[in-house]
């Protein structure tokens, strides 16, 4: 469809060029899957352009650094023509392959006249172009005329032409066209823009592994170099500016030779070959689509419902593959996720259907307008604000009378959240209507929910002024609130931190999102300190006869256990009203060192140590 050659200086190099083929392919051409092309150079020996035999002295390849469709032009799905058998249009791709390459032999690009960069497909044309009957037979033939690269013993630097971005392939019969050919020089070069013959390599006639044979295209009859294609005006390019204006006679595909020509202080020094594949079609052969909208097999534009009731509106109108994209509206405004060819509605509004991207292309339409109303039978259900898990039954109220209520929780004309459970639940109220609309339903959503759990030790024990850790399990949007705030390090937390220097209770409210409240005490008690001898002497002197614990008075439900040596336990006591005396069950316990454990409440941390029984 396109193609092209670039030769750019790489800045502050010595001897490097960036090389970069431009192809613009039709989606069933051959070339569009290689990831390689071959580049030719050749010494220029035979003037700017000609025919003949074209022997090279280098090759290399370009990588493939870039693949993308161009958007679809509308008209490349109108009309029909020599290109039909793309099925109504034809995908455009743009092919770049790029490499920066050394000259591989420099004495061969030192002559006179520079040098040429060259480029042929892997196959043939179409065979679909309606200004040459033989370009079937030849593989597309684009150059790339370089001046020399070192002239006088001085090294001379160019880049060649640069051709911008091509998105126009097709054009309508008997409509003017413009196309700018984007053309730039880097080196700040004249350029010039011409009309000029195609040429083509013609693989049958190479007569040896180096040398190409490069023929110029026949035109049909009735165009030439300069009537490329018919039209009035007939296809012209402006030498100056590159825009390119025709106003086509006739539909078919044209395969047209544009050259730019680089110009420096007057004397041409490059050309850069571009070949364009431009197709015309009759644009006023368009397809006509059924706009309408359907319900069942009715075409509708106005729809009556009945409140609560649903209906489905659907366009009938086929299409081919790919499928088109779908989008509903209602009232102008984008109904999110409706995005099928039909819609299930229940609310009054105006309907449309957005139909874009019709076999691929941006051809698109809008359907007819369906204008939907609901019938009211003024069933009316009052709005139920958020309800609580643990709130008693409620009151449901609606008009008129004699309708009946459903829904989960629904027990009558009561709605209960305890039977309902957490959730959002609907609840109906259903009244029988007129004959058209036999049953009318009106319908409220209820929230119920989860009263706030407060997972807390009624009774905690702690020593005066040291920190403590008290507080609930954080749950997400429940708002916390601790009285008093006495001693505590943040009264909003879920888990404070209190440091008592008194006994204390605490209230923590828990308030969620929806309002619901839950409270929990929490009472700290402090723990007095007790004095635990480290040694007794049950000698039977009088003095020190048993483990005496002062202090212990005061924790009447305290344990307490001694265990000997080897970790038996030979005293246990809840409560301490008989002390210890170094006898178990009579008998005299041996002199040493006992391990023992007090734990004066149940929430209290464990006392451990050693005791030594002296005789």
């Amino acid at each position: 469809m396109g193609s092209h050659l670039e030769w750019q200086t790489v800045p502050g190099s010595s001897g490097q060029y960036k090389v970069r083929l431009t192809l613009y392919l039709d989606a069933t051409s051959g070339e569009r899957e290689q990831p390689q092309q071959n580049i030719y150079l050749f010494t220029n020996d035979r003037h700017w352009e000609t025919s003949g035999r074209w022997q090279y002295f280098g090759l290399f390849y370009l990588d493939r650094i870039s693949s993308r469709e161009l958007e679809q032009d509308t008209l490349a799905c109108a009309g029909t023509g020599p290109w039909e058998d793309f099925e109504g249009q034809r995908h455009v791709f743009v092919n770049i392959y790029e490499k920066t390459i050394m000259l591989p032999d420099l004495p061969k690009v030192s002559s006179d006249e520079g040098f040429v960069i060259a480029w042929h497909g892997i196959g043939p044309r179409d065979g679909k172009d309606s200004n040459s009957p033989d370009a079937a037979f030849m593989w597309e033939w684009v150059t790339t005329f370089i001046p020399p690269v070192i002239k006088n013993g001085a090294a001379l630097r160019n880049s060649s032409p640069v051709i911008g971005n091509i998105e126009t392939f097709f054009m309508c019969k008997g409509e003017l066209a413009t196309i700018q050919l984007p053309g730039t020089d880097h080196d700040g070069d004249e350029l010039k823009y011409r009309l000029s013959k195609p040429y083509g390599v013609w693989p049958e006639k190479t007569i040896s592994e180096d040398v190409l044979i490069v023929d110029d295209m026949t035109w049909g009859p009735g165009y030439s170099d300069q009537n490329q294609m018919h039209g009035s005006p007939p296809l012209a390019i402006d030498e100056n500016t590159g825009l390119i204006t025709v106003k086509p006679s006739e539909e078919g595909q044209y395969f047209i030779g544009i050259s730019i020509d680089e110009y420096r202080n007057g004397q041409k020094i490059g050309s850069v070959s571009f070949y364009y594949t431009l197709t015309v079609v009759d644009c006023n052969q368009q397809q006509v689509w059924d706009k309408n909208i359907y319900k069942d097999t009715t075409a509708v534009q106005t729809l009556a419902l009945c409140e609560g009731s649903e209906a489905t509106l659907t366009s009938k109108q086929s299409f081919p593959d790919p499928q088109p994209e779908f989008q509903w509206t209602k009232n102008g405004k984008t109904i999110w996720g409706a995005n099928s060819q039909s819609i299930t509605i229940s609310e009054a509004g105006e309907y449309q259907l957005l139909i874009t991207k019709i076999n691929g292309c941006p051809d698109s339409f809008d359907s007819e307008t369906v204008r939907v109303s609901v019938g009211s039978s003024g069933a009316e259900m009052d709005s139920i604000p958020p309800i609580c898990d643990t709130a008693l039954p409620i009151a449901l109220h609606a008009t008129p009378p004699g309708g009946t209520f459903a829904g989960a929780g629904v027990t009558g004309n009561t709605f209960d959240p305890k039977t309902a459970g957490e959730g959002a639940h609907e609840i109906q109220y259903v009244i029988e209507g007129a004959e058209a609309c036999p049953t009318f339903v009106a319908k409220r959503e209820v929230i119920v929910s989860e009263t706030p759990a407060l997972d807390l030790v009624d009774v905690l024990y702690a020593s005066r002024d040291n920190p403590i850790p008290i507080g609930v399990k954080d749950s997400l949007n429940v708002a916390y609130l601790w009285t008093p705030p006495d001693y505590l390090n943040d009264v909003t937390y879920a888990n404070p931190t209190s440091t008592p220097s008194t006994g204390i209770t605490y209230t923590v409210t828990a308030t969620n999102a929806y309002g619901c409240v839950a409270s929990r005490n929490v009472q700290i008690r402090i723990i007095e300190s007790i004095l635990i001898p480290d040694a007794f002497t049950p000698n039977k002197d009088g003095i020190n006869e048993t483990w005496e614990l002062k202090g212990i008075e005061g924790y009447p439900k305290c344990r307490v256990t001694i265990y000997n040596r080897w970790g038996e336990v030979i005293f246990h006591s809840t409560g301490y009203q008989n002390a210890f005396d170094g006898t178990v069950a009579g008998a005299l316990q041996m002199p040493g060192v006992y391990a023992y454990k007090i734990r004066l409440t149940e929430n209290s941390p464990e006392l451990t140590g050693a005791l030594t029984l002296i005789r």
